[in-house]
């Protein structure tokens, strides 16, 4: 508003002066213009000078207020804790206490997952901190890796001194005097071979100790897939978990395995039967030719020779027709019946036994694991483990073993089956050939 007023204010004197000095009006008014510009810009110069020392003093006196604001809260804080009640002291107290409380926790499951062994429930504030601090430490070297020495077990329990390299949980090393190298893992604070590489792998991980680069086996799993690969375990192994109901169910095994092997040979070695023996034979009779049905009787018979089928031609040509005939052809068939069936029933007993003795086996592994956890409670797993173990193996093998010999049974008392009926549907036939035939054959016999 004073430059506004001002600018009015001069510029008219600047007009009347022009005109009463007889000048130029042109030339008169330009000056008087400039001369006003010149006195405007030195009051705007004026004022922002008096701006920044207003504004700079407006700060320092709110920079005052705050201070002031914040002494008063602090003597309020103050005045008000000198009139705090006991019960209210013990209120906060409470509260402090279970900060503190909740600090400790947290610092217990932080050095439970980090499996810091040496922080304990009742250790101090201050202990704990340097512990936690030094593990910080550690996994800060750990994220650039370097190799260390270190004192490491082998499978044979000898310690040795080799070259570490440790990225989180996974452990290489490298033993520069044998150029073998591996992975190992930390049990009870003792470093372990968890796994040996080989000639390849070795030279690789020899590299990167050399400073050279080079392609080192990692495990993504973060320790699990290793900690499967160490629990693999052999047949025999296996095996020898069941305890000693394990002795009689492989007994029974490799008896079945040895009768149903013998057993097949036997009955896949059996002669074809003729099909249409009766059929064939009348055919041979209908020729006139006495010589031709000697030549093809002769043949037949040597086709036949001295199998099961042989047998009961031979007993139809030496027998009559009638009884006699019958009850010699049924006996040679009983005969056969039980050749075809010979030992079949030993294997059908293992399949039988077999999976018994395998709940033998569980049951004796139970009482075992009961009786391990009545000594030393359920808390330990690997206290019980064994009977449970022998419980389980037990059972699997029975199992194992019972399955394929219920189908070998089964396989070979069909072949046997389907044998004797072909023989049976033969004895049948004969035995109603004629006094004619009968002669016929035991001539060409």
């Amino acid at each position: 508003m004073n430059k506004h007023w001002f600018g009015f204010i001069v510029l008219p004197l600047a007009l009347c002066s022009v005109f009463a000095q007889g000048a130029s009006p042109q030339q008169g008014l330009i000056d008087d213009i400039q001369q006003a510009q010149r006195n405007l810009v030195k009051t705007e110069q004026a004022i922002y000078t008096k701006s920044s020392q207003y504004a700079k003093q407006i700060q320092q006196l709110e920079t005052k207020v705050l201070a002031l604001q914040q002494q008063t809260a602090v003597a309020r804080r103050a005045a008000d804790e000198q009139t705090l009640s006991f019960e209210q002291l013990q209120t906060r107290l409470k509260e402090w206490r279970q900060q503190d409380s909740y600090q400790n926790n947290q610092l217990q499951r932080f050095a439970q997952q980090a499996k810091l062994r040496e922080i304990n429930a009742g250790a101090d504030l201050t202990a704990m901190l340097a512990k936690l601090s030094e593990h910080l430490g550690q996994l800060v070297l750990r994220s650039s890796p370097t190799f260390t020495p270190l004192e490491l077990a082998l499978s044979d329990g000898q310690l040795t001194q080799v070259q570490s390299l440790s990225l989180g949980p996974v452990h290489w090393y490298i033993d520069s005097s044998t150029g073998q190298g591996g992975l190992y893992q930390m049990k009870n604070e003792i470093a372990q071979v968890a796994l040996a590489f080989d000639r390849s792998d070795s030279e690789q991980l020899q590299r990167l100790q050399q400073g050279s680069s080079g392609k080192i086996m990692f495990d993504p799993t973060l320790d699990r897939a290793l900690t499967i690969k160490i629990a693999e375990e052999s047949l025999w192994d296996h095996i020898q978990k069941g305890g000693v109901w394990v002795l009689p169910i492989l007994i029974f095994g490799v008896f079945a395995l040895f009768i149903s092997f013998a057993k097949s040979i036997q009955l896949w070695r059996l002669p074809a039967v003729q099909p249409a023996l009766s059929t064939r034979l009348a055919h041979i009779f209908a020729q006139k030719d006495q010589q031709s049905v000697n030549q093809e009787l002769a043949q037949l018979k040597s086709q036949l020779g001295d199998s099961m089928q042989g047998q009961l031609l031979d007993i139809t040509a030496n027998t009559k027709i009638g009884p006699s005939r019958d009850d010699q052809l049924f006996a040679a068939l009983l005969h056969h019946k039980h050749r075809l069936d010979y030992w079949l029933g030993a294997i059908a007993i293992t399949a039988a036994v077999a999976p018994l003795l395998g709940l033998l086996g569980t049951v004796s592994g139970m009482i075992e694991t009961f009786k391990l956890m009545t000594l030393f409670g359920a808390g330990d797993p690997a206290a019980v483990s064994g009977g449970i173990s022998e419980a389980l193996v037990t059972t699997e093998l029975g199992l194992v073993v019972a399955i394929p010999a219920l189908l070998c049974h089964a396989l070979l008392s069909r072949r046997a089956k389907t044998y004797y009926g072909d023989l049976e549907s033969c004895a049948v036939n004969l035995s109603q050939l004629g006094a004619v035939e009968q002669s016929t054959l035991k001539e060409a016999a």
